[in-house]
């Protein structure tokens, strides 16, 4: 659970962050980039923890 908070945590700092940029200087790529992380960023670290967390191999007791 504290990994799922951490990733959102930066996922929501490079959000924020490329936001600020494009703010400043208009640049349409920074633009584009934000909205790639914005798709992106948030969907992927809770599918990825749990198909990491199916794919373990974990003793049977």
């Amino acid at each position: 659970m504290y990994l799922i908070v951490m990733i959102r945590k930066v996922g929501f700092f490079m959000l924020d962050f490329t936001w600020k940029v494009f703010s400043n200087t208009g640049n349409v790529d920074t633009y584009l980039l934000f909205k790639e992380i914005e798709q992106e960023g948030f969907e992927t670290p809770e599918a990825y923890i749990n198909e990491e967390i199916q794919n373990l191999d974990l003793p049977i007791s």
